[in-house]
């Protein structure tokens, strides 16, 4: 399910009964210069998982070299809602400025506070160019 808010996109993840089901596919669309914001709300059997105590990261990474072209971690453009089970992604204006246009791809690790890795979504980001300046 996806709706559109003012200042965010929020995604809601629906997975099988098993937190370790595949990783979903979900590719935003950015464009350079703005301010993007995507929220996400991980569920599983339509109850929301609660995110205490776990670490995210995001590398988004060239899809022809497969260098790291921004990366993102808990305080560092990734907040997770604890019990919400939000995982919130954010780039400044000048992060969205900065990527190549194009798709880059990504993929989004959540870590356990026990060490359980789970890969939660993967797919690309479309960085579009902008017109109005």
């Amino acid at each position: 399910m996806l709706k559109r808010t003012a200042s965010a996109l929020l995604v809601t993840l629906l997975l099988a009964s098993s937190l370790w089901g595949e990783p979903g596919l979900y590719s935003p669309h950015a464009y350079r210069g703005e301010t993007f914001q995507r929220v996400m709300e991980w569920r599983v059997v339509g109850v929301l998982v609660n995110l205490a105590g776990y670490a995210a990261k995001i590398q988004v990474r060239d899809t022809v070299s497969n260098s790291i072209v921004d990366e993102f971690a808990v305080g560092t453009g990734l907040a997770l809602g604890g019990a919400l089970g939000t995982i919130t992604w954010d780039m400044t204006a000048a992060e969205t400025l900065a990527l190549p246009v194009g798709n880059l791809a990504y993929d989004l690790r959540l870590t356990s506070g026990g060490g359980q890795v789970i890969y939660l979504l993967y797919g690309y980001v479309n960085v579009h160019e902008t017109r109005t300046r």
